[in-house]
């Protein structure tokens, strides 16, 4: 997905070697033939490959001041599907995304979408923007790819996270499962060689071999699509464009069509549990107030000198009396009664 005619930015050092070499051996009189370690030449391919599905990916590169591709011309030469460019960054890329998405499909051709990463902006907007626009074409496509290739100066760890939080909401936006587009050096030079996306699709780029090297980079065992050329000539395109090897025959590519739509909201974080009510403090403790004692008569209350019992005084006799009145030969009264008469009178 190098633009025609760019070189790709894993192999400008290598060539700056290569050419430094050759004018050194060059000076010394020598013959040195230079090959570049990317080979843009078509290789055969081995024949394991044959009857596997041929395809194309296509930008605005293909499209050189306006040209018009000929999708049909394309299907008729044995592509079979296209992958064309939908955006770069946070935004659209190719004015002729829609045109050749519509064209391609009339020419019956399988069609998917892919966005060019830019690492240095963030992931989510950028995965938004690409199903946006995935979807304004609608219909049956394939998955959706992410094409990754540069670091923008990114250390491995930071591309990782980049790319894990793209693809995780590229997915979630479109209800499918993304597929990897990568260079073989780029991911392991600038990716580790993380096996962290080993569950996604891959799609390879590797070229001037007869077949992908083995073994597979990044934890693969297998790759879906592989991208064997970036100057393949196809019939109905003015000039170079990238050919591609689908992992099956072409009506195993009809499996992986489907619709781009949103996918189920992903469920909510639990709820943090509330914190437990604390326990009500007890109630302080109260004495409880015995049953009062059934009340009975009081007793006399002592007076001074000690006496309570009541006492009985012997009346004298000769006391006069009215008449018609005996009066009681003893008289009984409370003891306290005694102790107010005066002791003259005792």
């Amino acid at each position: 997905m190098t633009p025609a005619g760019q070189p790709s930015r894993h192999a400008l050092l290598p060539r700056l070697i290569v050419a430094l070499a050759s004018a050194v051996a060059l000076a010394l009189g020598l013959l040195v033939v230079v090959i570049s370690p990317r080979a843009d030449a078509v290789v055969p391919l081995s024949p394991a490959f044959d009857g596997l599905a041929r395809g194309v990916d296509s930008s605005s590169w293909q499209h050189p001041h306006g040209a018009h591709v000929d999708w049909h011309a394309a299907a008729a030469s044995g592509q079979s599907f296209a992958f064309v460019k939908a955006t770069e960054g946070t935004g659209p890329a190719n004015r002729y995304y829609e045109a050749d998405v519509e064209a391609a499909r009339a020419a019956g051709m399988a069609v998917g979408s892919y966005h060019k990463a830019r690492p240095a902006m963030d992931p989510a907007i950028q995965a938004r923007a690409f199903a946006t626009r995935v979807q304004s074409v609608g219909g049956e496509q394939l998955p959706p790819v992410l094409d990754i290739e540069t670091d923008e100066g990114k250390n491995p760890q930071e591309l990782i996270e980049w790319t894990r939080v793209f693809l995780t909401e590229l997915q979630h936006l479109t209800g499918r499962t993304p597929i990897v587009y990568t260079y073989r050096f780029f991911w392991i030079d600038r990716m580790a060689n993380t096996t962290q996306f080993s569950e996604y699709p891959l799609w390879l780029a590797e070229y001037g071999v007869p077949e992908p090297t083995l073994p597979v980079i990044g934890g693969w065992n297998e790759w879906l699509f592989w991208q064997n050329s970036e100057t393949g000539e196809v019939p109905g395109f003015t000039g170079p464009v990238d050919l591609n090897i689908f992992a099956g025959t072409r009506e195993d590519l009809g499996a992986w069509m489907g619709p781009v739509t949103p996918g189920e909201a992903p469920a909510p974080a639990p709820e943090a549990a509330p914190a437990p009510a604390p326990a009500p403090e007890p109630a302080p403790a109260i004495a409880r107030v015995p049953d009062p004692a059934p009340v009975l008569d009081p007793a006399p209350a002592p007076v001074a000198g000690g006496r309570a019992e009541p006492v009985t005084i012997v009346v004298p006799e000769g006391l006069p009396a009215p008449d018609g009145v005996r009066l009681p030969e003893t008289v009984t009264v409370p003891a306290h009664m005694l102790d107010q008469i005066p002791p003259e009178f005792r």
